[in-house]
């Protein structure tokens, strides 16, 4: 009788365990973008972080520049807003890209490493994907409050803004 007890502590302990919802992603790095300036996302606390995950091969990450320039321009008079794209692209690849293809974010080369262990998933078999374009907006503490992918992704970029931003007017008296 002890022992089937002992048992049926032990499963209570463990669906509690698996019941408990995960904290929420606080995706953390530290790198240097295209021009040697560090960015550590620690040091982005209080800001409202939006982050492209791209490459220069990738013709629907090219294909939508455009429009994250024009995001970009929107927010250009916001000291609170950051953005950042983090680019599987090696720095020569993509100093020659940029030439032809001006890209306001704030780009990071080599990025590889990051975009894979920090936003990538696993397929079914394992594998790390992650689709390209993809579109990921951190609050104000480093918690991702949005996740998109592709064009698309922009309009959810656009409203995890919003209202991020309007919780800080709201805050402000």
């Amino acid at each position: 009788m002890r022992y089937f007890a002992a048992i049926a502590l032990g499963l209570f302990f463990a669906c509690s365990a698996f019941a408990q919802t995960s904290p929420p992603s606080r995706p953390t790095f530290s790198t240097f973008d295209i021009n040697g300036q560090k960015i550590d996302t620690a040091a982005l606390a209080g800001k409202v972080v939006v982050l492209n995950l791209w490459f220069v091969n990738c013709p629907n990450c090219v294909e939508e520049i455009e429009m994250l320039n024009g995001l970009v321009d929107e927010y250009k008079d916001r000291k609170d807003v950051v953005f950042i794209g983090l680019a599987a692209s090696s720095k020569p690849m993509l100093v020659n890209f940029l030439s032809k293809h001006p890209f306001k974010y704030t780009t990071v080369p080599n990025a590889q490493m990051i975009i894979l262990g920090k936003f990538g998933a696993p397929d079914k078999n394992g594998d790390i994907e992650v689709p390209f374009p993809m579109h990921v907006v951190l609050d104000r503490t480093g918690v991702v409050i949005a996740r998109a992918q592709g064009s698309k992704g922009i309009t959810a970029v656009r409203a995890a803004l919003a209202g991020e931003l309007a919780k800080k007017s709201a805050a402000t008296p």
